[in-house]
């Protein structure tokens, strides 16, 4: 194994962008009715959810309860479940940038052999699910066997001693596998000579400042949990410290839907990862178009990536960005089952297929200009540093007035009134209020 060596972490000074602007009310009430009555429909205990349209601003939004005479609150920590990988697949993405590890390194490297998984598996088949390990969670009887002790803290080797006979050889093909990530939470903690936990706090959680998101078991708990309901019984009275000692650097983090969006816009917008680093974690690769920590998925025509996370007891998870409008979109649930995906999904659709954006008083003039407002006719879009690749106007029905990709367009031939203006770029869409006399 490698000598192990601290991992020094410069604490960037990563802030998120600020909203400045105020979400469209009318939007905003659209997202919310959406998520009532999902809610409502499929009779879900509480929804958490958070969107961050670049260009428009912030929303948040919550649904339910998370016990009786205790309404969801946007500050409330629900499980994330699977989408704990990502935090993990970006750790082990900074620690080879510090040349603490190589993506190409071998288990051997790092760890002592274990029974049934080959030591030659590399950080990289780990991380983008080729290593073709059999899965923990699928043994038979691992819940059960989990909950006959609640309160024990299961360590990560213990738990690889369960892993069963590999599916495939290394690099042949394509399964997705939580062994392989707590093996990489393993190997990291190995390199390093630190917890994961702390890894995790000082090269991420902290410089992102984010403070409502801890790891179950290993972290305090500072704010109010969301209680977890599975099979419409409230499990908040089980401990957890099994659960999430089994599920760890795959799957133990807890976190509000505001941070997670917060998280997915700072890591999608360069504030984490240099770019060749950026490159490996959306190389997608086998069956399931998987990169590190996300799938690349088509919905609705367009193309996101996204990961989802389930956990017993339960929570369930999505996190989805949109690449072609920046849009981000978090959905916890603390219920088991539910579809926090196909909410987010809903969310998106209500979002691209809304041309209400900001006003005309919300919009910082430097971003764009359109003149003259009021107009007769010709109406001209400007946006500095910035290329238009499409412009559609609609008026206050929603309805497609026109469509172009010209900065400069004639609109003699539509009605007085008020339209809104919705210019795309590759940074995002810009709305503005347009009258025409």
């Amino acid at each position: 194994m490698k000598k192990k060596c601290s991992l020094f972490v410069t604490l960037l000074s990563l802030t998120f962008i600020v909203n400045s602007q105020t979400f469209d009310p009318v939007l905003a009430n659209e997202l919310q009715n959406k998520i009532d009555s999902i809610r409502t429909a499929n009779n879900l205990k509480g929804i958490s959810a958070c969107v961050i349209y670049p260009g428009v601003g912030t929303w948040k939004g919550v649904t339910g309860i998370s016990h009786t005479g205790l309404p969801i609150t946007s500050d409330m920590e629900f499980g994330i479940g699977s989408n704990t990988k990502l935090f993990t697949g970006v750790l082990l993405l900074k620690l080879a940038e510090d040349n603490i590890i190589q993506l190409g390194d071998s288990l051997h490297q790092y760890l002592p052999p274990f029974i049934t998984i080959d030591s030659n598996i590399t950080i990289r088949q780990l991380l983008n699910h080729t290593s073709g390990l059999a899965d923990v969670n699928n043994v038979v009887g691992y819940t059960d066997s989990i909950l006959t002790n609640p309160n024990r803290i299961f360590t990560p080797a213990e738990v690889m001693s369960w892993v069963g006979t590999p599916l495939f050889a290394a690099g042949t093909s394509w399964n997705y596998c939580n062994t392989n990530y707590i093996l990489a939470g393993m190997v990291a903690e190995s390199a390093t000579g630190q917890s994961f936990g702390q890894l995790l706090r000082d090269s991420i959680l902290s410089p992102l400042q984010l403070d409502s998101t801890f790891l179950g078991v290993y972290d305090s708990i500072l704010y109010t949990i969301a209680h977890p309901w599975q099979g419409g019984v409230d499990k908040f009275s089980t401990p957890r410290k099994a659960l999430n000692s089994v599920a760890w650097s795959a799957g133990a983090l807890y976190s509000t839907s505001a941070e997670m969006a917060n998280w997915y816009h700072s890591l999608m917008n360069g504030q984490v990862l240099n770019q060749n680093s950026f490159n490996e974690l959306t190389t997608f690769v086998g069956s399931g178009n998987y990169g590190i920590g996300l799938y690349n998925t088509n919905v609705l025509g367009r193309t996101v990536w996204q990961h989802g996370g389930t956990i017993w007891g339960g929570y369930n998870s999505s996190m989805v960005y949109d690449t072609a409008t920046g849009i981000i979109i978090c959905v916890l649930i603390n219920q088991l089952p539910a579809q926090a995906f196909q909410v987010a999904i809903q969310l998106l659709s209500t979002l691209i297929n809304n041309p209400v954006g900001l006003t005309e008083s919300t919009i910082p003039e430097k971003l764009i200009t359109v003149y003259p407002n009021p107009t007769n006719g010709l109406v001209r879009i400007e946006i500095p540093n910035q290329t238009i690749q499409s412009i559609k106007v609609y008026d206050l029905q929603d309805q497609l007035i026109k469509e172009t990709t010209e900065s400069q367009f004639d609109l003699s031939n539509v009605s007085k009134g008020t339209y809104f203006i919705k210019a795309q770029t590759k940074q995002g869409f810009y709305s503005y209020k347009l009258i025409k006399q």
